[in-house]
């Protein structure tokens, strides 16, 4: 037996201890304020900032780069934000990190609980509340829209919002399935948001599906933009390979 495949399950297992959890989420919580406040940011998207400050919105970023959202959040401003979480481990070392932030969390995903979850993020636009998705997750394909941010617009009226960030100082995970992007800090770093997209109702599944085509090259369009000025190499959407093993 391998050191790997023996130390692997252990730490799975400490990582179902809640206490554990709620410390990992706090050293998370304190290293996203350290490299938040050390980068020297540059915040692009004015109709965007506005949509934030004085409206309501459904907020979309790449599950690779959703770790500093909450900081970019508190910055701009302190009205509420619920944001949709995995039920699964991983997403309970995020729905407690935050909590830090004062961000509520709605608990599922395209996979799990979905129904449930897709009503209560309707009920929650319905109130005019702001909703972050990552569109990707829980399990990708990397950077590729799912129809649901498409369906919650074009129901309740409100745009969607799409959101990047990225710095000249940071590391990428390259065998995980979205490439985490994590920030060191004293970088020089980009944050920016689209400019509101409004989606209309009563669809046909051909605009459905130019729609979520036309949030997916936003979304991605302003990633690029993003490491392009950082100075850092893109990161690439799931190719058509890697779509097909996720479907199997």
């Amino acid at each position: 037996m391998s050191f790997r495949s023996f130390i692997k399950p252990k730490i799975k297992n400490l990582l179902k201890n809640r206490t554990i959890i709620k410390i990992l989420s706090f050293f998370i919580y304190l290293y996203a304020q350290f490299v938040g406040y050390s980068t020297r940011w540059k915040i692009n998207g004015t109709a965007g900032i506005q949509q934030i400050t004085n409206g309501k919105a459904i907020f979309v970023g790449w599950h690779a780069r959703a770790t500093m959202m909450p900081f970019f959040w508190r910055k701009l401003t302190q009205k509420k934000l619920y944001a949709l979480v995995s039920p699964h481990q991983d997403g309970q070392i995020i729905a407690n990190f935050l909590k830090w932030y004062k961000i509520d969390v709605v608990s599922g995903s395209t996979n799990e609980n979905a129904k449930q979850s897709a009503l209560e993020i309707m009920r929650l636009l319905q109130e005019n509340n702001n909703v972050f998705i990552s569109p990707d997750g829980p399990r990708g394909p990397r950077m590729r829209m799912k129809k649901s941010p498409v369906y919650f617009a074009a129901k309740t009226g409100l745009p969607i919002i799409c959101v990047c960030y990225s710095s000249s100082h940071a590391l990428v995970i390259e065998k995980a399935w979205d490439k985490t992007v994590i920030l060191l800090p004293f970088g020089k770093g980009f944050f920016t948001l689209s400019d509101p997209i409004y989606i209309p109702k009563d669809l046909t599944d051909e605009q459905i599906e130019e729609y979520r085509l036309l949030l997916e090259n936003t979304a991605n369009k302003l990633c690029f933009d993003c490491d392009k000025k950082s100075a850092r190499p893109p990161i690439l959407p799931a190719s058509a390979e890697e779509k097909r093993k996720k479907r199997t």
